[in-house]
Formats: C-alpha cells, structure tokens, sequence
C-alpha cells in the first residue's frame, strides 16, 4: 500500500489525481490532509498569506465528506483517509507541486505535477482523462460560474450564450445557491439549478452533459478530467498560454 495525500484545494486535487492514476504501481491509499493549506503553502512556498480567505481552514471535515464518493469511484484508488497534522508522513506528498508551479514553471497544473514529480510529459498529455464517473444525463449543457476569478468583460458573452443556447431549457446550474441567483440575475436566463449531494453526483451530471461551461473551479477541473468539451472564462492575469487551466484540446474553448 502507497499512501499518498493532498492538502487542497478541492480543484488542485482533482488535477494531481492525473499523476496519481499516473503513478499507481501498487494499491493507492489516498488520504486527504484536513486543516492543512495554511501548513501546506508556508511549507512549500514560505508564505502563509497566499491563503485566499475562502481557502483558510481547509480541507474541513465537510470537504472530505463531499469528496469521499469521488476518490472511491476512482478504481486506481483502493482506500481514501484523512491525514492530520502530525501524522506520518505520506509516500507521495502531492502537495509538491506548490514548490514547482509558478516558482519553477508558469503554466498548465497537469504539466506542473509532471514536472514537480520528476514525470514525462508530452503534448499528447494535455489529453490525458484520469477522472471516472457515471453518466447521469440532466441536460445538455451544464454551467458553474463561482464568485471567484469572474471577469467583469465577460459577462456581455455570458448574456450572449445564455440566449443562443436557450440555456433555459437546455442547460442546468451546477454549484452554490447564491451563484446561481447570481448567474440568472446576470444573464437574465431562468437556467434551472441543480443542487448535488456530493462531488460524485456533481461528476455524474458532468460526465452525462454534452457541453461543460464556466469559469476556474473544482467543477472545470472535473470537466478536464474526465475528458468534456469545456468553454471557459479564464482568470485574465497572465497570458492564455501560461495559465494553470488552459488544456489545448481541440474540445476546449476559451474567453
């Protein structure tokens, strides 16, 4: 058994899951550190203050809960944990990555956890699908826009789109209560809104819709990682090419 951790965030996780199913040579145990980024990053990057305030406390007890059903479905995963503080140290610390991406290389996460774990990486990696799910088809098109890296120019697209694919009637919300209010308001297209149980059903959904739409978020990463055709508003603070989400995939659309 390789016991290997992570200490977050939620999308980060899911994005070093790629090296995981990479690495898995024997059984995976895979442990989720709880109340660990504050440590994680001044650990690998010396600054505790590069913990965004939504972010401080995590993972919690309510994160491991949301992602248990996830990592179990994964069946390069044989058991999922908890790690605390204090704990031994794991086999593979995932957290590395922290050391790597925007210290050593500026660009795609997948690629930085190739680069931080001394892995090959090819373009033909940009592909790679690592996620596994069940199809749960609720519409065509399935849309999450956080609070988080919103682009105020974007929102004229955001409009535009909402009526040309009648989102309306073709789409769901996927996300917070509060961001879908938000995205209807915006927009002014009554999308239905879609509330999940856990991270699981979130992939399911994702996994049965045609179309994944949004911006930088757990739900795009689960997107990537199971292969969909995305359309993304990127974070505009640094060049398409350099950013941590860009995935040049023929599949993969970005604004």
């Amino acid at each position: 058994m390789k016991i290997y951790s992570h200490s977050g965030t939620t999308g980060d996780l899911i994005y070093s899951l790629a090296i995981v199913k990479k690495m898995a040579r024997q059984d995976v145990m895979f442990k989720v550190a709880i109340g660990n980024i504050e440590r994680c990053i001044m650990k690998y990057t010396g600054r505790p203050a590069d913990v965004a305030p939504e972010h401080q406390g995590r993972f919690t007890e309510r994160d491991f809960e949301l992602l248990l059903p996830l990592l179990q479905r994964q069946s390069y995963i044989e058991t999922v944990g908890r790690w605390y503080p204090g704990d031994a140290e794991p086999d593979v610390d995932l957290d590395h990555f922290r050391s790597y991406l925007y210290r050593k290389f500026e660009g795609n996460i997948v690629e930085a956890y190739h680069g931080a774990f001394g892995l090959p990486f090819t373009q033909d990696n940009y592909n790679d699908v690592w996620l596994e799910a069940d199809p749960v088809r609720e519409a065509a098109i399935v849309v999450n826009r956080t609070t988080r890296y919103l682009d105020p120019d974007a929102e004229a697209t955001w409009r535009q789109w909402a009526q040309d694919a009648n989102l309306a009637v073709n789409g769901v919300f996927v996300g917070i209560k509060s961001e879908h209010e938000h995205f209807v308001n915006m927009t002014g297209c009554a999308i239905p809104y879609r509330p999940v149980a856990d991270f699981l059903e979130l992939a399911n959904i994702i996994a049965g819709a045609d179309l994944f739409m949004g911006n930088q978020s757990l739900a795009y990463s689960i997107a990537i990682g199971l292969g969909k055709d995305t359309v993304l508003e990127i974070h505009k603070i640094k060049p398409l090419q350099y950013s941590e989400c860009y995935f040049p995939r023929p599949t993969c659309q970005y604004f």
